[in-house]
């Protein structure tokens, strides 16, 4: 199985609606930053499940480095070329 791939060195920034959403944790998701089930193919990793309760701009976490998923913490900034 791959390993987890960092798609972006950066959040996803985007307008989440109230809802249930699956943030992909491995990086290999074409649906970025949402899973859409590669992991099953390509990685040990699961998705993450959030619930969202109001219209709010969200953060998402690009480079699945982060240390409060699904979240961007700023973790991107550490990563060094050739690690993403």
């Amino acid at each position: 199985m791959a390993d987890k791939i960092s798609p972006k060195n950066g959040p996803y920034v985007l307008e989440a609606k109230p809802g249930r959403y699956s943030w992909c944790s491995c990086g290999h998701s074409e649906n970025q930053p949402f899973c859409d089930n590669t992991h099953r193919e390509k990685s040990n990793l699961k998705s993450v499940k959030v619930e969202i309760g109001e219209t709010k701009m969200v953060a998402w976490c690009g480079c699945k480095e982060t240390k409060t998923p699904p979240y961007c913490d700023g973790s991107h900034k550490f990563i060094k070329p050739g690690e993403e």
